[in-house]
């Protein structure tokens, strides 16, 4: 995918600068000025850097600026996959900007970003209610795909083409990823990276889809964990422990509320039913975004400082994972309210 670039001034007016291939997508979601122009031509060899260059010049000339700071997002973090491969100008963003802009400084606007992303307005959630709504009906289908003598990756492949039929009621773009994790392979599922891998799944296996989807960059963070056949006591155990941490942190949700007493509701509930240590994660981070972004505002994490606000959107994930037994996680997305939590994910 080529290179675009959006530039928000202080008075809230936006330019995009996009390929002329996409020019009528973004048209057809977006109302900001746009520049389109051409990455590529077969009359020269050209760099994303210097394609880019007449068109920020461009819009340089329209916005008649003389002096200030221009702040760009500099530090790195999780980017969300649109496409197959994307190009990010992190490296190449600041030098095109100070020769566009001679005399300006270019600063960071990482924590602006950061603090804009974790807020969501009422049309970038009901975007993201619907890119949850879309992914329960691919859930609603786990259940009948996973058996006893089939693979992890079968799994996985039914429910993802499952949302594949459904991922664009709606969106311009849509797209799943989903996972299957079993048995043993469940208790791995702590780690920042799901695999899906080929183990048949077994009588009385935990069985854990963790899904990604996306809507028009709107990204979901989902887990639901099954159990094969009739669950053991332990299970049942564990099962119920996580329930009961997911009632006690959605309770502890209010705007004005720190992100640390959201997590610390979650984490008492599983360490007072023996399983503190077999909580190895975060209870949450936002949602919205970006896949899943541990560093997204607000972090439900010990050691947060953010505050909940209204129209914040997070997961709350309580999970125990038993070393060479199995793990369950229960993953929901959430949107904080002036009442308390809304559930996007209540299936």
């Amino acid at each position: 995918m080529a290179a675009s670039l959006a530039v928000v001034s202080r008075d809230g007016s936006v330019c995009a600068i996009v390929p002329e291939d996409e020019l009528e997508l973004a048209l057809s979601t977006s109302d900001a000025d746009f520049i389109s122009y051409q990455p590529h031509s077969l009359d020269r060899l050209t760099s994303t850097s210097q394609a880019l260059a007449g068109p920020v010049r461009q819009l340089a000339a329209g916005l008649r600026l003389s002096c200030g700071q221009i702040g760009i997002d500099l530090d790195g973090d999780v980017q969300a996959t649109s496409y197959q491969s994307t190009n990010h100008l992190r490296t190449i963003l600041a030098p095109l900007l100070s020769r566009a802009f001679p005399g300006f400084a270019i600063v960071s606007a990482d924590c602006m970003l950061d603090r804009l992303e974790s807020v969501k307005t009422p049309l970038e959630l009901n975007s993201l209610r619907h890119a949850s709504r879309l992914a329960s009906v691919a859930f609603s289908e786990a259940e009948q795909a996973i058996a006893a003598g089939r693979r992890e990756d079968e799994v996985a492949a039914d429910i993802e083409a499952v949302f594949a039929r459904v991922a664009l009621d709606g969106f311009q773009r849509g797209r799943g990823y989903f996972y299957c994790m079993s048995g043993p392979n469940s208790a791995k599922a702590a780690g920042a990276y799901a695999r899906t891998r080929r183990r048949v799944i077994q009588d009385g296996d935990p069985v854990m889809i963790h899904a990604n989807t996306v809507g028009d960059g709107f990204w979901t963070d989902i887990t639901r964990t099954f159990i094969v056949g009739a669950a053991s006591d332990q299970q049942l155990r564990m099962r119920n422990a996580i329930m009961e941490a997911r009632r006690a942190a959605l309770d502890a949700i209010v705007p004005g509320a720190p992100a640390r007493s959201v997590d610390a509701a979650a984490r008492d509930v599983l360490a007072k039913n023996g399983f503190g240590n077999e909580f190895k994660h975060s209870t949450g981070h936002g949602v919205g975004f970006a896949a899943a972004n541990p560093d997204a505002m607000p972090r439900i994490q010990p050691h947060s400082p953010d505050i909940l606000e209204v129209g914040m959107t997070f997961n709350i994930e309580p999970a125990i994972y038993v070393d060479g037994v199995g793990g369950m996680r229960h993953c929901d997305v959430v949107a904080c309210t002036g009442s308390g939590a809304e559930v996007l994910t209540d299936f």
